[in-house]
């Protein structure tokens, strides 16, 4: 065997993020459409109440000196990473428009994005208002759209925290692309394209300013890969001002604020009961305050568990919990439309405290030590080794070979290794099987983080003897 096998390895992921403001500005253009005027495909692909991104974000001109279009003269000169060389096409478009590099040129694919945005421009063309009533009539009709929607559809409908197949989260997030996303842009677009019309300093142009800061991290953090640590969450007073100023009846905001944390607070505390008070490792359950119950288990243990209704967990939310508490032992992320961050899992495992979602903490309260810390779903080992198994298709194998999937990276939430094994027969092409690894490699990192890979023959993999028996086919 060649190459040694690793156990142990710090996880990483080298791939290089667009810029948030850089993103925005590119969903902007592109309007949710590859920009490929040939295809024009939706970047978001609707299977059933599941939405699936094929959006890529191309170079135009290509990085170094053999990237695609990288010996344009102008390759030199621009800032590769800036927003006039990013162009957002279809994962198929970007494959074809980089490696027929010669048939697509610099200038064609600078005219697709100018022509491209000129049409969403002219899709979203946003009238011009002069009276101030018929504009926030305009402007409450849509926030009256995304609020009915909440109401039905988000984090703490009924119809998220009382679907146990998680259909009520999958229709959250299509809602959240095909309706909420678009109303907001266009609220945003109706104010700023008509403060002209009105007289400065207009008020309504500054109210909207805060209702933007909040629109603009809740797109990031709907599109991109890039969760913004506690975002700015849904300003009420701007809703409560445009209400106001249309002679509508509205609630205080304090007084809204207060009624959605009293209905949060009973709902979750419905929803724990529902599922904790009688799981078989659960001996009681006892209340200490709004936020936080002890929970004995059966086999001893009491836990200290704090319940948050947090939309994204992240590093930011780990230390506030912490300054309330530091004694907690457990966290539980209530909603099952949000989630925690990567980052601040490792922190949790590290302090040895529990960062789980509600289904996770059912599961995990099962085991003990690093078992319990690092409590991995099944869907989540079948969904990482389905990962593999695509990478590996993607890679194209060459005849008689099998992909092995060992340690952490199947074992544990929190994984801190990918351990990877090809297995092949002999007689084999040498360098097939060296393109071959070279690509699951790259596939790998880019998608999950730094692979470590052995490569075997059948007589050497049939005498390797592994540390933990945990080694499990993914291909094929």
């Amino acid at each position: 065997m060649r190459t040694q096998l690793s156990t142990a390895c710090l996880m990483s992921n080298t791939r290089k993020s667009v810029p948030l403001n850089t993103a925005r500005q590119l969903w902007a253009q592109c309007g949710g459409f590859c920009q490929n005027p040939n295809c024009n495909k939706p970047l978001f692909i609707a299977v059933a109440d599941e939405s699936v991104s094929i959006a890529n974000v191309a170079h135009i001109i290509g990085h170094g000196t053999s990237g695609p279009r990288s010996d344009h003269e102008l390759a030199g000169y621009i800032d590769k990473e800036g927003i006039t060389n990013l162009i957002m096409l279809c994962l198929e478009c970007h494959k074809v428009v980089d490696e027929l590099e010669k048939v697509f040129s610099v200038e064609e694919m600078q005219s697709w994005k100018s022509t491209h945005a000129g049409k969403i421009r002219s899709l979203f063309s946003i009238p011009t208002i002069r009276d101030e009533k018929a504009l926030l009539a305009e402007v409450n009709d849509l926030l009256e759209e995304n609020a009915a929607l909440f109401r039905e559809c988000g984090p703490y409908s009924a119809n998220v925290l009382g679907g146990l197949g998680g259909d009520g989260v999958k229709i959250w997030k299509k809602r959240c692309l095909d309706t909420i996303l678009p109303n907001n842009q266009r609220i945003i677009a109706l104010i700023e394209s008509n403060k002209q019309n009105f007289t400065y300093p207009w008020d309504v142009y500054r109210k909207m300013l805060e209702y933007k800061i909040h629109a603009d991290a809740f797109q990031d953090n709907c599109l991109t890969d890039q969760k913004v640590n506690d975002y700015k969450l849904f300003p009420r007073s701007f809703d409560h001002f445009v209400k106001t100023r249309l002679g509508i009846e509205s609630k205080a905001p304090e007084v809204v604020a207060q009624e959605e944390l009293e209905f949060r607070y009973n709902t979750v505390k419905t929803y724990i009961e529902r599922f904790l008070s009688d799981h078989s490792a659960i001996a009681t359950l006892q209340e200490l305050n709004r936020g936080t119950m002890l929970v004995e288990l059966r086999d001893g243990r009491t836990l200290k568990v704090f319940v948050t209704n947090t939309y994204y967990f992240t590093d930011y939310t780990l230390d506030r919990v912490l300054e309330v508490d530091p004694a907690v032992d457990v966290i539980i992320c209530s909603s099952p439309a949000g989630k925690y961050s990567d980052s601040a899992k490792h922190q949790c495992v590290d302090r040895g405290i529990g960062l789980f979602m509600l289904g996770e903490f059912m599961g995990a309260i099962n085991h003990k030590g690093d078992q319990y810390l690092n409590f991995l779903l099944r869907a989540d080992r079948e969904s990482r080794l389905l990962g593999i198994k695509r990478i590996v298709q993607e890679s194209v194998p060459p005849h008689r070979v099998r992909v092995f999937v060992f340690g952490s990276f199947i074992r544990r939430k929190s994984y801190r290794d990918i351990d990877i094994l090809v297995v092949y027969e002999e007689p084999i092409d040498a360098a097939k099987l060296r393109l071959f690894e070279s690509s699951v490699e790259q596939k790998t990192r880019k998608r999950y983080g730094e692979p470590h890979i052995g490569v075997a023959s059948e007589r050497e993999f049939a005498a390797l003897r592994l540390k933990h028996d945990n080694l499990t086919q993914a291909y094929p």
